[in-house]
């Protein structure tokens, strides 16, 4: 019903792009404000940079001078504004820099009021604390200000930003208050320290959570973010999957679930899609032409293509499991000698995993480079050719000695330079890393599976560390240009609170592969053709690997048709997740909130 008078979203990344959560504010903030108007502001961490960028500062409001002036007397600084987004929700930006002197007195009172222990933390954890405190004593102030006797809604998202809110439960003071967790800090630790969480939970056999907290050096985190899920009006996770974990480490079964969804009008149609989809994949088809063909033939035409994406995190993300399936892949498909029903011989499977570099592998850049002399060569050829097969046809003649002796020579000399590494092999990554090749799990991961981009090879792969920008030397392509030429995106996440990539790839049209631990995955399950959901929960390793191998050789063997039937239904399913339907769980939990903080101060 939204029944709050203000609702205060306060989140580290307003207006300060750093993780995942950006995305989520971002993409719901025009359903934010379409549901509460100017009663909505999102407060976040002041960045010189990034507000410079993202945060249009205006005047402040009349009603909001006092409560701003009595917080530049404790020595920290808001900022009143817009959120340069396409909703231009409003801002306030707090920096409190200045008050960074006071962090033992902060950390003194939170072990003494909720044994938050922060005795060895460092910057990582201070910093967010001292600011989170900072926007508590904000909110305090406007409650005895500009919205003394309203209703007032806070959601914090995270651990981060949560201090705030420790310190108005504690004082029971008039704001209705909601923790969101995205995943918590004790459950991505362990599983990036390869223990499966989820078995743990399955099975009950948890050690107590902060035994695990202090052994893992995330004790601090942890005890911020229990105190926050115990403390708060209400509760709540962004998936079914969390909210497991959350009750098993936190010790709080979330009140209310807050899927993550999508604009879906930020999408083209499946029509307009299909158009793009082929002009861009002329781009990567000529990425893999000159990644491939100096070193042997390949039939681009008859190329199925595979993709992942996200945070260098090998085991959570499922790089792994990939790696592996796809090594599995290769080796049936060379035994079989397989050639599938449109033609279908080899898969390329990229790896958009950004890792530290200092450019572009050289010799992949030279191929590239000489790749696109051919291309320049050829289009300068092409108006004197059609000028010679024109003056021909109008004569009555059959068209003959159309290329020039000129243009002969010119493309014996292109043909030589660019096949003189005919018997070498493709690099196995487009980039030179800032380390040793042999440090980095994914190329070693490679080699152990027999992924070598062998010419016998039927899976050749490239790992791809940086940021996909049109303005890149090697694909020339965003994101999102790049990933809608592929026909699967590859998510077999062991770790994934919700998962943005395989419902951004659905929302693409392009058919995606989550697990059964991934928020999304179970959200979507049962439901989709298109999108795979990967059975990984309470299952052994190489069932899984055998079961993607499977799904991967099945997909490789559809006709055109079959495929873009799987794209079709994948483009439907996303629409599940917009914002436009899920927007109505947080107006449920900020209503939730409003009762529980009126049963909690009159107590």
């Amino acid at each position: 019903m939204a029944d709050a008078d203000a609702v205060f979203e306060v989140s580290y990344e307003v207006c300060n792009k750093v993780g995942g959560i950006y995305a989520v504010l971002t993409s719901k903030a025009a359903h934010m404000v379409s549901t509460y108007g100017d009663k909505y502001y999102a407060v976040g961490f002041y960045d010189p940079h990034n507000a410079k960028l993202e945060f249009d500062e205006q005047d402040t409001p009349p009603e909001f001078k006092e409560a701003f002036y009595q917080l530049k007397e404790k020595g920290v600084v808001c900022r009143f504004g817009r959120w340069t987004i396409k909703s231009r929700p409003q801002v306030i930006l707090v920096d409190a820099k200045e008050l960074m002197g006071d962090k033992e007195k902060i950390k003194t009172r939170l072990w003494e009021t909720h044994h938050i222990d922060s005795l060895y933390s460092d910057n990582t954890f201070v910093e967010p604390v001292v600011w989170s405190t900072a926007v508590g004593l904000l909110l305090d102030e406007l409650t005895k200000t500009a919205f003394k006797g309203k209703r007032v809604v806070a959601q914090f998202h995270e651990w981060m930003s949560s201090a705030g809110m420790l310190q108005l439960t504690y004082a029971k003071k008039p704001v209705a208050t909601v923790f969101t967790t995205h995943a918590t800090m004790l459950g991505r630790t362990l599983s990036a320290s390869g223990i499966d969480i989820y078995e743990m939970i399955r099975s009950g056999k948890t050690e107590d959570p902060l035994v695990l907290a202090k052994k893992y050096g995330v004790i601090d985190k942890h005890t911020m973010e229990a105190a926050s899920a115990k403390a708060a009006d209400v509760f709540t996770t962004v998936s079914e999957i969390t909210g497991r974990e959350a009750e098993a480490f936190l010790g709080r079964k979330p009140d209310v679930l807050l899927l993550n969804g999508i604009d879906s009008q930020k999408y083209p149609e499946f029509e307009e899609l299909a158009v793009l989809r082929r002009h861009y994949r002329k781009n990567m088809k000529d990425f893999f032409a000159s990644y491939f063909l100096r070193y042997y033939d390949v039939d681009m035409t008859h190329v199925r293509s595979f993709y992942i994406s996200g945070r260098y995190e090998f085991h959570n993300k499922g790089i792994d499991l990939f790696i592996e399936s796809l090594g599995r892949l290769n080796e049936r498909m060379k035994k079989e000698g397989t050639k599938f029903s449109d033609g279908t011989c080899t898969i390329v499977a990229l790896f958009f995993i950004p890792s530290d570099t200092i450019g572009e592998n050289i010799e992949v850049l030279k191929n590239n480079s000489l790749y696109q002399d051919m291309q320049d060569q050829v289009e300068a050829a092409l108006p004197e050719i059609r000028d010679t097969v024109l003056n021909q046809l109008s004569h009555g003649k059959m068209p003959q000695n159309i290329l020039t002796d000129e243009f002969i020579g010119q493309c014996r000399k292109l043909i030589n330079h660019f096949t003189e590494r005919r018997g070498g092999r493709p690099p196995l990554c487009a980039f030179q890393l800032a380390y040793p090749e042999a440090n980095d799990a994914i190329i070693q991961a490679f080699i152990k599976n027999g992924l070598l981009n062998r010419a016998e090879d039927k899976v050749k792969v490239i790992y791809y560390p940086a940021y996909l920008s049109s303005a890149q030397r090697l694909i020339s392509m965003d994101y999102q240009q790049a990933t809608l030429t592929f026909d699967v995106g590859v998510f077999p996440s062991s770790y994934e609170p919700w998962g943005y990539t395989p419902l951004e790839a659905a929302a693409q049209s392009t058919m995606a592969v989550t697990t059964d631990l991934a928020g999304y995955g179970l959200f979507v399950d049962g439901k989709s053709k298109g999108i795979y959901v990967l059975r990984r929960w309470g299952r052994e390793w190489d069932e899984v690997v055998d079961d993607l191998t499977s799904y991967l050789y099945r997909i490789s063997s559809l006709t055109k048709k079959e495929i873009t039937e799987l794209r079709a239904d994948a483009k439907n399913i996303s629409s599940l997740a917009d914002w436009k339907i899920l927007i109505s769980n947080y107006i449920d939990a900020h209503d939730k909130a409003l009762i529980s903080m009126s049963a909690r101060t009159k107590k």
